[in-house]
């Protein structure tokens, strides 16, 4: 087997361990409603087209992802002043608390994913996320929602 592109190699390492911390949290909730809600936590209030884009799933998905974090609160529609044919989207400060509430799952669970490498190692990922987060910022265009 050859060895991967060093970018492709940290894509899928990337990929691989999301899906294991996820896993392992075992929050029991589908991947694609909590990116939403993380995204909307991040960037503000969103129409259901640029949610789609940002996600890059399907408006379908989008919508039947929308439609159950609507249903449990997590997040709320309101008519866009700009089209009316478009709503925004939005968290609300129930679906904050939830998101939290799964961070700090996912945080305990990588916690112990972690707990067995060297202080070196911890300190280099640290200083990766922070290059990622960057990266992720510049990219996107914005900056995390005070």
């Amino acid at each position: 087997m050859t060895t991967p592109d060093p970018a492709l190699a940290l894509v899928l390492a990337c990929s691989q361990f999301t899906r294991l911390s996820t896993r392992r949290a075992d929050v029991g909730v589908a991947s694609v409603p909590w990116r939403i809600t993380s995204t909307l936590q991040r960037r503000g209030e969103m129409r259901l087209s640029e949610i789609a884009a940002h996600e890059q799933v399907s408006r379908p998905t989008a919508t039947t992802a929308i439609q159950r974090l609507e249903a449990e609160g997590i997040v709320s529609r309101r008519r866009d002043p700009q089209d009316a044919r478009s709503s925004l989207v939005d968290l609300t400060p129930y679906g904050l608390t939830r998101l939290t509430a799964w961070r700090e799952s996912l945080t305990a669970s990588v916690a112990e994913l972690l707990a067995d490498i060297p202080e070196e190692d911890r300190t280099t990922l640290e200083e990766a996320a922070g290059i990622l987060r960057r990266i992720i910022d510049t990219s996107e265009g914005t900056s995390p929602r005070a």
